[in-house]
């Protein structure tokens, strides 16, 4: 039989993902979906990259005002969980993403910004992947059954939620069938005012 030996396993620079779920996202979403009809949209229809709205600050607009007030709420709390200093934290750059059942994103991650987020509207029939940018540095591969070689993370996100990941995270999705379309708001986060005034790394946003 095996001796038992000791051990101890330390969680090492992790990376969070957080959810938040909007309890009002039946008539949230019902609104956007509105919004989305008259909204203006470019890019190729058919090529593999999503429609995107022509409108990158969809945060800075009074009629989807109700939305990004429920966003920052998120934030806030985000903010307050992990203790963050800095004043605040402020969406930077948002737009609305629409694909049909051939499209895919292409693994991609979010520059200019320091936390990313995505919201579902409609009924999610495509998930997010998000994908470790750390593999394959040393050029030696163990594959192993067990989360060691996990490098892809199927986010279980629903409808009606908004996931807020380190801009940092890339991240995909791929074509799959399904009717209709796909429709999500991805928005750029950035600390707002006095940020880390510990040590000699302070700077005001």
């Amino acid at each position: 039989s095996m001796e038992t030996v000791e051990k101890k396993i330390a969680e090492v620079f992790p990376t969070v993902v957080v959810g938040y779920s909007n309890k009002d996202y039946l008539k949230t979403n019902s609104k956007l979906l509105e919004l989305m009809e008259v909204e203006e949209f470019h890019g190729e229809q058919g090529v593999l990259h999503p429609l995107q709205t022509k409108d990158n600050h969809l945060e800075r607009r009074e009629d989807y005002r109700f939305f990004y007030d429920w966003i920052d709420k998120c934030l806030e709390d985000y903010r307050q969980e992990f203790k963050l200093m800095t004043e605040k934290l402020s969406v930077s750059l948002s737009w609305a993403n629409k694909s049909s059942n051939q499209n895919e994103h292409r693994s991609h991650f979010h520059p200019n910004s320091w936390i990313s987020g995505i919201y579902y509207i409609t009924d999610n029939p495509t998930p997010t992947y998000f994908e470790t940018p750390l593999p394959g540095k040393t050029g030696i591969v163990v594959q192993s059954g067990g989360m060691l070689s996990a490098n892809i993370w199927q986010c279980p996100a629903s409808t009606g939620e908004l996931v807020l990941f380190p801009s940092w995270l890339e991240h995909f999705t791929e074509a799959s069938t399904f009717s209709g379309k796909r429709m999500t708001i991805s928005l750029n986060v950035m600390p707002k005012g006095i940020t880390s005034p510990l040590g000699l790394i302070e700077h005001t946003y």
